[in-house]
């Protein structure tokens, strides 16, 4: 990778549920970039003004379309971090109406050493996952996408109680017409039965699973990784999503990755949002203990085969990395 390569931001999303958390915060442990946790989402503490949970912003779209991007981009340079810091002491207790301002104080109070070593900016956010492509075209970003089981999705949901957002996803024109022709009959199936929660989730994991594909269609130099095969390989997959981002491996970031994936898990049954450690082999499968035999067998019959399509697309230990910015022949 070249040096200008190498100050080009990142951003990591994907389907909702399929480890952008773990993926993210491992590459936001190294001391070269700038970590943005989910700034799209309007629950986190730090939120960009965007008008919809997973935003739809069109690759033409100016660099500016959503206010504050352009300054976060810069922030991977020091000069900018300093720049925030400055109006964040000048802005004293209001100096959470500047967002830049805002999250350098917060990296320089929480993370000093990477607020100095840092050299570009990484957006963790599966709510980006439809203005990564934007992101990609009009701020050069590099973009990491993870995808999953939609059982394992589904579980997540089910498990953490969280309304199915397919609305927001189909209220979005831009986004429903680029993305959804393929899925007419289930979107009139769901809204004749809009009770219908595990047919509603499983709609919205479709309406990601087949934009990801019409994504890696256009953008085969995207790096492409499942949930399940970090889960099973975490070093040797850690260590390539690296390499393709032109970032340092590390001794120290090997062990934080087998700390993070070792750790005892009691019951699998269970879910805590955003858990860090855990045990990733058991993880990858957790969802067969935490959904009925007759939910499994639904989901099966409804999005088995767009899931060996779209798993086909996620990176495997020991195949050759997409060339950063050179795209590669789609599968």
């Amino acid at each position: 990778m070249t040096a200008a390569a190498a100050q080009r931001p990142i951003v990591v999303t994907g389907c909702p549920r399929s480890g952008t958390t773990w993926v993210g915060s491992t590459v936001g442990a190294s001391s070269e970039v700038f970590y943005l946790y989910e700034p799209f989402n309007d629950q986190a503490p730090h939120p960009l003004d965007v008008s919809e949970r997973y935003l739809y912003v069109p690759p033409d779209a100016p660099a500016d379309a959503v206010a504050d991007i352009p300054t976060l981009v810069q922030m991977g340079a020091m000069r900018e971090r300093v720049a925030a810091g400055g109006r964040a002491m000048r802005l004293g207790r209001g100096f959470r109406t500047d967002l830049p301002a805002h999250l350098a104080a917060r990296e320089l109070r929480h993370s000093p050493s990477a607020f100095v070593t840092a050299r570009r900016t990484l957006f963790k956010d599966p709510l980006a996952f439809f203005a990564a492509e934007w992101l990609a075209a009009r701020h050069d970003a590099l973009v990491v996408m993870m995808v999953r089981h939609p059982a394992g999705m589904i579980s997540s949901y089910v498990k953490l109680e969280w309304p199915c957002e397919v609305d927001s996803l189909l209220r979005q024109e831009g986004l429903s017409d680029r993305f959804t022709a393929p899925l007419t009959d289930q979107i009139d199936a769901w809204r004749a039965d809009p009770e219908d929660r595990l047919g509603g989730l499983i709609l919205q994991w479709s309406i990601f699973a087949h934009a990801a594909l019409a994504l890696r269609e256009e953008h085969p130099d995207w790096l492409y990784m499942s949930h399940e095969n970090v889960c099973e390989d975490p070093v040797p997959q850690f260590t390539a999503l690296y390499e393709y981002l032109g970032l340092r491996w590390t001794p120290a970031l090997e062990r934080k990755v087998i700390e993070d994936s070792t750790a005892a898990q009691v019951d699998p049954t269970r879910h805590t949002q955003h858990q860090l450690q855990r045990d990733s082999k058991a993880l990858a499968g957790a969802w067969k203990s935490r959904l009925s035999a007759d939910d499994r067998a639904r989901i099966e019959a409804e999005t088995g085969d767009l899931w060996a399509r779209l798993s086909s697309l996620a990176w495997r230990t020991g195949e050759p990395l997409p060339h950063a910015g050179v795209a590669r022949e789609a599968i």
